[in-house]
């Protein structure tokens, strides 16, 4: 019996890693959807030669997606940088196909603030400025805290005697009034603490 560990190849530079998850995770193609004031979605397809990997292992954990130039064959460059890391959550897992020596699969990577979509609310907000409301509600009801988000605002916001929200998911709610007020949102990535920050 040999003691040779098994041989792996790699598909693609590119890496994928999830949080809890030890399989080996080749990418082979990946598509993006990014905009202002919109949460990214990033739909990585990848092998695995765990033909086992489950939504339990997967659904709801921190995961990255690091994007790396190609080694420069011309100057004899034989390590790889990563260009740009995307920080987010897995919130979908697709099999896509199975042979004897490995699965493919598909996961949707998207960043925390994209959860905010998933329950309606009703809540009146008095004497806060639009600012003060996204705040409140980042923290309060979403349990983020302040390396979760950032506001680089240059201007003061004024206070609103009463903000309602009747039967709005709360990323629908904070996108609109952001949008009233002209301040916009964007995804950046924190590579200390690994994770993705949302900036207003």
């Amino acid at each position: 019996m040999s003691s040779n560990p098994p041989l792996r190849f790699s598909h693609s530079h590119h890496l994928l890693s999830v949080k809890g998850c030890d399989a080996g995770l080749d990418v082979l193609a990946f598509e993006g959807d990014e905009a202002l004031s919109k949460p990214f979605s990033y739909r990585i397809e990848f092998t695995s030669a765990d033909h086992a990997i489950s939504k339990e292992m997967m659904l709801m954990k921190a995961a990255s997606l690091t994007l790396q130039a190609p080694v420069d064959q011309g100057y004899g460059i034989k390590v790889q940088q990563p260009v740009r890391v995307i920080q987010g959550m897995v919130s979908g897992l697709e099999r896509l196909g199975t042979s004897k020596d490995e699965t493919r699969y598909a996961v949707t990577l998207e960043p925390r603030l994209a959860l905010l979509d998933r329950s309606h609310q009703n809540a009146i907000y008095q004497d806060m400025s639009v600012p003060q409301v996204v705040e409140k509600i980042l923290r309060e009801r979403h349990g983020m805290r302040g390396q979760d988000f950032l506001f680089s605002l240059t201007r003061e916001y004024p206070r609103r005697e009463q903000v309602m929200q009747y039967g709005e998911n709360d990323l629908h709610f904070i996108t609109r009034l952001l949008g009233e007020v002209g301040i916009w949102f964007r995804f950046t990535t924190d590579t200390r603490l690994n994770i993705d920050v949302v900036e207003f």
